[in-house]
């Protein structure tokens, strides 16, 4: 009788907790997850970050594949654990890419590294692709995001670069919209704040352009 109540306030307690669907390497039905080896988000900006932006990038994008389930991902420690027989240089920008089969039995390796997060004064046709709000000229300043994305297909025994990239995000906001983010940084209003938007816009569109290429 204990054993009883004891298994069934498991199950009850396991039904509390968020299922991500990225635990199970099938689909429903029955055909396989491409399997991804997803490194942290590297930060290759030359200009000093206000914040830990490629963290919040990476568990940003992390979650988000984790929830929309089209991917088996390789877990954290599995890839920190291989991580340690690379160099940054080799993640970014090597040309060799048989390092990258230390990530096997995954199918693909996600590498992306933060090359730009910065703001510029915004002018007319000057940057594009932009995110434009309604602002007037004289008040408006562009947040400029950029990611190099670099997908690996590690399938065999002959690694191949099939995708190469830079992920542009440029948002239109109000001149004092970056320290205005900065005062709320620590709440859950930073979420909602135009910095806040902006990122997990940027998560959403690389989260889908990860999960197009793998599944392709």
């Amino acid at each position: 009788m204990i054993r009883l109540c004891v298994l069934l306030l498991s199950l009850v307690c396991a039904g509390c907790k968020p299922q991500y669907a990225d635990f199970f390497p099938y689909h429903d039905d029955g055909t396989a997850k491409p399997h991804v080896a997803f490194i942290p988000v590297i930060n290759g900006c030359s200009s000093k970050l206000p914040w830990n932006v490629p963290q919040e990038l990476t568990n940003d994008i992390r979650t988000r594949l984790m929830k929309d389930g089209d991917l088996f991902l390789v877990r954290n420690e599995d890839v920190k654990k291989q991580l340690t027989n690379l160099s940054e240089n080799e993640l970014s920008v090597s040309k060799d890419l048989m390092p990258f089969l230390f990530f096997q039995p995954a199918h693909f390796v996600v590498i992306l590294e933060l090359v730009d997060f910065k703001e510029v004064p915004y002018k007319r046709g000057a940057i594009k692709p932009l995110y434009v709000a309604h602002i007037d000229q004289d008040q408006a300043q562009v947040l400029v995001m950029k990611l190099r994305l670099r997908v690996i297909d590690i399938r065999g025994g002959e690694p191949k670069m099939i995708r190469q990239e830079i992920i542009e995000s440029n948002h239109m906001m109000v001149k004092n919209a970056l320290s205005e983010s900065l005062k709320v940084r620590n709440s859950a209003a930073f979420a909602s704040s135009p910095v806040g938007l902006a990122q997990a816009r940027l998560a959403r569109d690389v989260t889908q352009k990860i999960e197009r290429i793998a599944n392709f």
